[in-house]
């Protein structure tokens, strides 16, 4: 193996200013690939050596932009990672906020994927690396429902992206974190409810967002030749010993 696998390709990261986002962005860096990545704001924090591009998935025009760039740059590699989870229950959740989920976390990155095709294509290799979620595809959870769907979506997407290109040399997979140490969970669950979860899973803490990475650095590298249309778990255990 090299020690710089993804020397000479292009990858487009979502959400790459903070957690899941950032360390894969730094994984793609230190093994050799060049990154564009994304977030919200107009001076956006990448990891040194990034290129960065303001993308708010809620806005039509900002993602048709992402897009152009896309088809512009031909990037060999894209993972659609940012997203947004707006957990409501079932006696306030309503039609706009659900809408609005599906825009993020489905429909801006089915955008993205199809805007990706044509140049992976041309290179006849390419990697798509969807971040989806337990809630959805895995287990129910309260106040999960507008997630759930957009993530069940996501993976949907990316079986049909396996099945249709695989002959063009390219591949697509989904990775489903589980309780992941990043700035999201405190904003989600009490310290309390955080430990519970670490405890809960048969390694005893919570993930890593390295390791995460190192998955989805895997899945989409040269070394994956024949994983696609798959959603890996990556959960200490969590979900299985349900």
């Amino acid at each position: 193996m090299s020690d710089k696998p993804l020397q000479g390709k292009l990858a487009v990261v979502t959400g790459a200013t903070r957690g899941l986002g950032r360390a894969i962005t730094e994984r793609f860096l230190a093994d050799g690939a060049a990154v564009i990545g994304t977030g919200t704001k107009p001076d956006g924090q990448v990891p040194k050596g990034c290129r960065y591009q303001q993308l708010e998935l809620s806005e039509d025009a900002s993602v048709e932009a992402m897009c152009g760039t896309i088809e512009k740059e031909a990037p060999h590699i894209l993972v659609n990672n940012a997203g947004i989870s707006n957990p409501q229950g079932w006696d306030t959740l309503d039609a706009k906020t659900f809408r609005a989920t599906q825009q993020i976390d489905l429909v801006a990155p089915m955008m993205m994927c199809r805007a990706a095709i044509p140049g992976m294509r041309n290179h006849k290799w390419g990697r798509f690396v969807g971040i989806s979620a337990l809630s959805g595809s895995y287990i129910g959870r309260p106040t999960r429902a507008s997630l759930g769907a957009a993530k069940a979506g996501l993976v949907a997407v990316y079986t049909s992206l396996a099945a249709e290109l695989a002959p063009d040399g390219i591949l697509a997979n989904c990775v489903a974190p589980g309780f992941i140490d990043t700035d999201v969970l405190p904003q989600l669950y009490t310290k309390e409810q955080i430990a519970a979860m670490a405890a809960r899973a048969p390694v005893g803490r919570l993930g890593k967002p390295e390791e995460v990475a190192a998955l989805v650095a895997f899945l989409a590298g040269p070394d994956n030749t024949y994983m696609t249309g798959q959603q890996i778990l990556i959960d200490g255990g969590f979900t299985r010993t349900l």
